[in-house]
């Protein structure tokens, strides 16, 4: 979220536009995360994340579905967050070059902060329920397939609409 702020703090076509892929693929990815926990919580019968490891042993479906949404959160290529967050500091770069020093030093401390608390929780020692999940994985990997694709390929319309959107903020 503080991505989204920061782009339309800079202002500008790149950094507005980059703010509106950065709100949708947030969102996306976002939501595909909430899916994965609700399953994990509901299958391990705890929303207590100490209590809860190993997950790509116990639910592998479901773990690396989680794991693949920490890493589109973190902003990793190809996905369509990395995009968006390569534009906002593209952007940055070209407007005010001093303030993309902490902007990329705060993306790179997140990204530490998400793989140490996700590396117990998805590949550490299993434990808690082995029972099967009962609830459908779709949600999740429909949203994590559109925030892949949206990092390889935007259709034109959706990118005018941006630019759009992006010009009438200023």
């Amino acid at each position: 979220m503080g991505i989204i702020v920061f782009a339309f703090g800079m202002g500008g076509p790149l950094a507005n536009f980059a703010g509106l892929l950065q709100m949708t693929m947030h969102s996306l990815t976002k939501s595909a995360i909430f899916f994965a926990v609700g399953h994990i919580s509901q299958v391990k019968g705890t929303q207590k994340i100490s209590e809860i490891h190993g997950l790509t042993e116990t639910h592998p479906v479901l773990g690396w579905g989680l794991v693949l949404g920490v890493v589109a959160i973190a902003g990793m290529p190809p996905l369509g967050i990395f995009m968006s967050e390569f534009l906002v500091v593209s952007s940055t770069f070209s407007r005010a070059p001093l303030l993309a020093i902490p902007l990329v030093l705060g993306l790179m401390v997140g990204f530490g902060a998400l793989l140490l608390r996700l590396s117990a929780f998805a590949f550490g020692e299993p434990v808690g329920s082995r029972a099967p999940v009962q609830a459908s994985y779709v949600p999740m990997f429909a949203h994590l397939a559109l925030v892949f694709v949206a990092g390889i390929y935007l259709p034109p319309a959706l990118v005018a609409w941006f630019q759009h959107v992006a010009s009438i903020l200023g």
